[in-house]
């Protein structure tokens, strides 16, 4: 049997989600799994793991630096010998990759999923830093996985592995979890302060980078102009909320737009919902919210960054967009708002978009075959 450690460094965002699902479905007769991930409040909690006899160590690598957490992981991997550590997300790759270099006497053969290539989209100097760094840690990595194609481009192009390193194994999820929720409408929108006939656009996002909430505002300001029973609900936390509060002020909206906080019962939000939106600035690898809200069977509004038409195919599931383009986001909004026989065929086409291709089964196999790939590797 093959042990295999899955790190991922924070709770909150899809990682996290990719990371629970991946570990109900491995092949328990060939893989013996177990989890490191922070405690920091996500929508992944330590029983997500546990509930299923999966083992699971809290490691508090979630933000700055994390010295002590460094060495509880190299201790983990000395003690327990795993095959392999499956590393999620840059930070969860750079502590991983840190500790299997600071072991003696071998290190287990380490998988890097990157979940989202955007080191070299922020400002000069840090991206300088992850880049560099990067750079020494790619000598303790035996295989990456990028979530979709167009990440897989962008990694190779910075030039940090040979394309046979680099897998595409693109997200599978729950999709039967979104699919025929029942919900009573009414009573769950009086409960989040939501208009009961309003035509909802929903977005579920962590208020923060690459996220863009800036640009949904500001194009949600000009759909109430010409759409008055038009309702958006903001779903999820992060440092931006602050000033996604102020601009919500500055642009009239106090009325028109819910801040739901964090939640747990997203299936039940979309399942609520008429409108899926979701803005962002930059590349993220392939948005996992944007698999659950075809899978609820709702139109996808999206900006055009990354992976996301190897999701949302345009005119056809829903609309893509430039990103930080509040008028095209607009456009696209009133779109489908103005035709509900449209929205509802594309949220239709989206739902059997997803349940064909998405599904948790194939991402499963697709990445049993990695892990069967680097045990062999000579």
């Amino acid at each position: 049997m093959i042990s295999i450690l899955e790190l991922v460094a924070s709770s909150r965002g899809g990682g996290a989600v990719h990371v629970r699902d991946l570990t109900r479905i491995l092949d328990s007769n060939r893989f013996y799994v177990t989890v490191a991930m922070a405690e920091d409040g996500g929508n992944v909690t330590a029983t997500d793991f546990t509930d299923y006899n999966v083992p699971f160590h809290r490691l508090d690598i979630a933000s700055g630096p994390a010295l002590a957490a460094l060495l509880k992981l190299r201790g983990l991997l000395r003690e327990k010998s795993f095959d392999i550590l499956h590393c999620h997300g840059g930070r969860g790759a750079f502590y991983g990759r840190m500790a299997a270099a600071l072991l003696r006497g071998g290190r287990p053969r380490v998988v890097y999923s990157i979940h989202g290539f955007t080191a070299p989209r922020y400002g000069f100097v840090k991206s300088r830093i992850l880049l560099g760094l990067e750079r020494l840690l790619v000598p303790f990595t035996d295989a990456f996985i990028a979530v979709s194609e167009a990440e897989r481009k962008d990694f190779l192009a910075a030039g940090f592995a040979r394309p046979e390193r680099v897998h595409l194994v693109r997200y599978g999820i729950d999709t039967g979890r979104f699919a025929d929720v029942v919900i009573d409408k009414g009573e769950q929108r009086t409960a989040l302060g939501v208009p009961v006939r309003a035509a909802l656009v929903t977005t579920v996002c962590r208020l923060y980078f690459p996220k863009d909430p800036y640009t949904l505002l500001k194009a949600f300001a000009m759909v109430r102009a010409q759409c008055s029973h038009a309702h958006l609900l903001i779903v999820g936390d992060g440092p931006y909320r602050p000033q996604v509060e102020s601009l919500i002020t500055e642009l009239g909206l106090t009325t028109d737009v819910t801040l739901a906080g964090f939640r747990r019962d997203i299936p039940e939000i979309l399942a609520g919902s008429n409108i899926f939106v979701l803005s962002t600035t930059a590349g993220e690898g392939l948005p996992i919210t944007i698999l659950e809200a075809m899978s609820s069977g709702l139109p996808v509004v999206a900006s055009d960054v990354t992976g996301v038409k190897e999701e949302v195919m345009h005119e056809e599931t829903g609309l893509i967009v430039p990103p930080t383009n509040p008028v095209a986001l607009s456009e696209a909004l009133l779109a489908l708002l103005s035709d509900e026989q449209r929205a509802s065929a594309m949220g239709s086409e989206g739902r059997r978009r997803a349940e064909k291709l998405f599904a948790l089964e194939r991402m499963a196999q697709e990445t049993m075959g990695i892990y069967d790939a680097v045990i062999n590797q000579v």
